[in-house]
Order: structure tokens, then C-alpha cells, then sequence
């Protein structure tokens, strides 16, 4: 067996030109997912499915009605291939890689350079799953599992680290603070939904912060 592991990361996709290939179930959540990132997406398939078809209509993606042709990776950022045709993911495959462009192709873990974990949200908190494209039924199931321990206490307090993230001066002090805030009584008090209680605190730590400097 393999010893290789995959290295695990969220790529920051705004304003980035990707490519999808393919049509169906997974081009629509694919389509779906990359417009929420941010990223500029061109679709080329010669049959759309409900999800491409009301983005393009949207205008918030740039739809091509015809099948893959050499060539069509140029200028992208990434490529994503979601097709049953295993002639035309290692088409896309290669002229990807030729160029130099990073390439996922849809359950076919040996033409990806990257594989894609199950994901799920809960605003900013993002619980993801990977079993580096083995089983992608497994990770989906781990992923409910672990977002059901993500309660609306955990997105406020995450919501509160970005604040205060923003608002106070970088270094020790700061990382202190935000780590007595998460590990702390503060954090326990918002994920048991004591929204008062824990905002007495965190003003504690910010009155205690703002002396230590």
C-alpha cells in the first residue's frame, strides 16, 4: 500500500479563473461551491445540469454549451474535471499538467493533484474529511458526524475571534487572550449558549488586556 498522505488545505479561491468540465450531480454541487468561493468559473459541457444552468442565467458564471477541446485549460488558476468519460478527464488531465495547472478529476484519484474532502458549514467554521480519495462515502459520513457537535455557540465564538482579531494589536498578548478566550470560561459559556455571561468575561480580559500593555 501507499505510504503517501495527502497534504490537507483550504485554498482562497476569489477571483482566481478555474475551470470545471462536465455536467451532472457533481459539476452542479461543483459549480455551486466554487461561485460561493469567490472564484471566476467558466463551465464547458455539452449538457448542463439545473444548477449550472441558473448560475449562467445568473451571470455568475460563463457557460460553454459544447464538449472539451484542447486547449480550453489555458489561463486558469485550477481545473476540475466532473465526467463519466474517462477519455475526456485525462484529456483535461494532461493539458492540464502540461501547463502547469492543478487538476481534480471526479473519482479518479490517480489523474488529481489535489483531492477534495467532504465538507460542511456552520458559518465561518468549515469541518472537513478527507480519506485522500478512497472513500469519499466514508468521509462523508465522519463529516455529519463531526459537524453535529458544531453548535451555535461555536460560530459565535469563532465570529468573536475574527473581531477581536481585527481590532487589537498584534502579538503575545493577543494570542494570549485569544486562546483564554477559546479554552477558557468565556468559550464554555458561549457554547452552552450563556451569550451574557460569557460577554462579561471577555469585557474582563479586554479591561485586563488593555493594562498589560
Amino acid at each position: 500500500m501507499s505510504t503517501h498522505v495527502d497534504f490537507p488545505v483550504c485554498l482562497r479561491l476569489r477571483g482566481k479563473r478555474v475551470l470545471l468540465v462536465g455536467a451532472g450531480t457533481i459539476a452542479d454541487e461543483r459549480s455551486q461551491q466554487l461561485v460561493d468561493a469567490g472564484a471566476r468559473v467558466r463551465v464547458v459541457a455539452p449538457g448542463i445540469g439545473t444548477t449550472i444552468r441558473r448560475l449562467a442565467e445568473e451571470g455568475r458564471l460563463e457557460l460553454l454549451e459544447r464538449a472539451y477541446v484542447p486547449g480550453d485549460v489555458r489561463g486558469h488558476d485550477v481545473v476540475f474535471v466532473a465526467t463519466d468519460d474517462r477519455r475526456v478527464s485525462q484529456a483535461v488531465a494532461d493539458d492540464a499538467r502540461a501547463l502547469g495547472i492543478w487538476v481534480n478529476a471526479a473519482d479518479i484519484p490517480e489523474l488529481c493533484d489535489f483531492t477534495l474532502p467532504s465538507v460542511g458549514r456552520r458559518g465561518p467554521i468549515v469541518v472537513a474529511v478527507s480519506t485522500s480519495g478512497q472513500s469519499p462515502a466514508l468521509a462523508r459520513q465522519l463529516r455529519r458526524r463531526f459537524l453535529d457537535q458544531v453548535g451555535p455557540g461555536h460560530v459565535q465564538l469563532a465570529r468573536l475571534s475574527g473581531w477581536l482579531r481585527k481590532r487589537l494589536p498584534c502579538g503575545s498578548e493577543r494570542m494570549r487572550l485569544l486562546k483564554q478566550l477559546v479554552e477558557g470560561e468565556a468559550g464554555e459559556l458561549l457554547a452552552r449558549g450563556q451569550r451574557r455571561a460569557a460577554w462579561a468575561r471577555v469585557r474582563s480580559a479586554l479591561e485586563t488586556f488593555g493594562e498589560t500593555r
